[in-house]
């Protein structure tokens, strides 16, 4: 038997708690993780109050049990990926060989963990717009997880980066190269981003509420603006919403994970919990008052 997170009604994060199951076996094409951390995603809130949208949940361990069919990993292999379930936050965790990758040995397990839906949708978002050398990328939400990642990698393609972000995380950005711009007061932030620059090239939302047509107010194509929270403004207003599944799968996390293993991708890790405390780390989720991610360790019972 194992410990595991369970959630089968919709009464918000009191619904969470922890049971006792039976160890997952590996089917075919499965392996079997002992998990050591898996962090927690935002998009896994409105889950807890009825969304029919079950998010995918990040996880890294050792693989302890390979299914029929599986070629690319052994017993003892670290490993790190995703489950689209919440069988994710469990000790051990049956998971399709093609939803993992191999984790760098220089990687810590938290941020191996923590690799995939945020970061993931970082990557797709710059893709989506793809900044150029010399140009201008403007980022809404850039010290939260998506729009953090999101920045760096467009500072790689040579763009200069403007991070709309709030005065607490102003340092941060300025310390990764991120020309940070206050958010907030309607028309004085288009008037912020403009005193920063005198063109914008691209830009990458990552918060809502009505940044898209910030965007479009700043002369930025549609075409190179790109969305991974408002779907519904998105198709309103013809520009795109790409994030974490289209980012270009575990090739593509593989290279994340090579380069946050490098140090040349920074993913902050603000907190983390033993699986006996997960509610408590979901109200911190909810909460919003911490900088990077919230990292279950199933492994962890204290």
């Amino acid at each position: 038997m194992m410990k595991a997170v369970r959630y089968d009604r919709f009464s918000g994060i009191d619904g969470i708690y922890l049971a006792d199951v039976p160890e997952p076996v590996a089917g075919p094409g499965e392996v079997v993780v002992r998990v050591e951390a898996g962090a927690l995603n935002p998009g896994a809130l409105p889950a807890l109050h009825g969304s029919s949208y079950t998010p995918g949940r990040d996880l890294a361990g050792e693989v302890v049990g390979v299914g029929a069919d599986v070629l690319d990993f052994t017993v003892g292999d670290a490993v790190l990926g995703r489950l689209q379930s919440w069988d994710a936050h469990a000790q051990f965790v049956a998971v399709p060989a093609v939803q993992l990758v191999s984790k760098p040995q220089a990687l810590s397990w938290d941020v191996a963990g923590s690799l995939y839906t945020t970061p993931m949708a970082g990557l797709g978002a710059v893709r989506a717009v793809e900044p150029r050398p010399g140009e201008t990328v403007v980022i809404s939400g850039a010290s939260g997880g998506v729009g953090f990642t999101a920045a760096q990698l467009a500072l790689r393609a040579g763009a200069t980066v403007v991070g709309l972000t709030s005065d607490a995380h102003v340092d941060l950005l300025r310390r990764h190269g991120i020309q940070p711009v206050r958010y907030g007061d309607g028309d004085g932030e288009q008037e912020r981003i403009l005193a920063t620059t005198d063109r914008v090239d691209a830009f990458i939302d990552a918060v809502g509420g009505g940044y898209i047509d910030l965007a479009i107010d700043l002369g930025v194509p549609r075409d190179r603006i790109d969305t991974v929270v408002d779907y519904r403004g998105a198709k309103e207003k013809g520009v795109k919403s790409l994030g974490t599944n289209d980012a270009g799968g575990t090739p593509a996390l593989a290279g994340l994970a090579a380069l946050a293993a490098a140090g040349d991708l920074h993913i902050p890790i603000a907190a983390t919990y033993p699986l006996t405390a997960v509610p408590d780390a979901y109200q911190a989720l909810a909460d919003r008052k911490t900088h990077g991610r919230i990292v279950l360790h199933p492994q962890d019972l204290a």
